[in-house]
């Protein structure tokens, strides 16, 4: 994605992301490495990135142990990939926002499955439930057009799944055509149950509309630069093209479970002007936009 190269020329913050990047497994779902340092971010001991607020450096267990937090459940977008300061995290910036700590639970093309188990996790096992959940569902729909392949149930493979997914099935990349309702009825069947289990337990949530460097309107200087949008082998190449295909798809589906559900769905929508670091990730500006949004929408079950 992107030409790496350049933007860490123009983006310095970037390198340190590079060089500490690790995926590990718990159980059978894909995490950011454990207890990682550095000068750009921090993770705990479950491989989340730490959270600030009023100058406290949070781990998610820490978050939970508070009379009052929030949750931001989603992809690579909420744990800040390339993002440099653990403050500048959309977590941060939602506590900074409503006076109380949001954790950071993103994982690496972290699904709507994988987070409500998280979710379902906090509420039976944490002192108090949540005060306010974020929902961002993006990483169903990216972490499918790696391979297009989707089960209605268990969604997309994980990113370590991939090889061994495409050679089961003869070295050949499915038709995304065939896979995409799988696909709408994995993130319809797992944004519900979050829904679900946030209404009976009388927890504000959000549902965030995320968007992509795809969906941009006009790209920046910066981004033309690091040449965002542009493939740079034939998997990517069809990365790219399906994302762009079925986008307009996902928003829908979206859009409609959200109104179904009677969940505020927060963010930009089919076209944004933020900024990106690469096509899949904010930079610290569209990072706060992102926000705004988000805490417009939170704001009056907050109040």
């Amino acid at each position: 994605m992107a030409n790496y190269q350049n933007i860490m020329r123009l983006r310095p913050e970037v390198r340190p992301f590079i060089r500490n990047r690790r995926w590990v497994h718990r159980g059978d779902v894909i995490f950011y490495g454990p207890n990682i340092r550095c000068d750009a971010f921090s993770t705990d001991t479950g491989g989340f990135r730490h959270s600030t607020f009023k100058g406290e450096t949070l781990s998610v267990n820490d978050c939970l142990q508070r009379d009052r937090y929030g949750l931001v459940l989603g992809p690579s977008s909420v744990y800040g990939f390339g993002l440099g300061g653990n403050e500048n995290t959309m977590p941060s910036l939602l506590a900074e926002r409503f006076g109380f700590p949001f954790a950071n639970v993103g994982l690496p093309e972290g699904n709507s499955r994988n987070l409500f188990s998280i979710l379902f996790s906090t509420v039976a096992r944490a002192p108090k439930p949540p005060s306010a959940v974020v929902h961002i569902s993006g990483g169903d729909f990216t972490s499918f057009c790696y391979t297009s392949i989707a089960d209605p149930m268990f969604g997309p493979p994980n990113l370590k799944q991939i090889p061994m997914v495409l050679e089961e099935r003869g070295g050949r990349v499915p038709s995304a055509e065939r896979h995409m309702p799988a696909l709408l009825a994995f993130t319809s069947l797992w944004i519900r149950a979050i829904a679900d289990l946030c209404r009976a337990r009388k927890i504000p949530l959000v549902l965030a509309d995320d968007t992509t460097f795809f969906e941009k309107l006009k790209p920046s200087k910066v981004e033309r630069d690091s040449e965002l949008g542009k493939p740079f082998n034939a998997a990517q190449e069809r990365q790219f093209e399906t994302h762009k295909r079925f986008v307009v798809d996902y928003h829908t589906r979206r859009k409609a479970v959200a109104e179904k559900l009677g969940v505020p769905l927060a963010g930009p929508g089919k076209t944004n002007s933020i900024g990106f670091i690469d096509e899949f990730h904010y930079d610290a500006d569209g990072t706060r936009a992102l926000c705004d949004d988000f805490g417009k929408a939170l704001e009056p079950s907050l109040k």
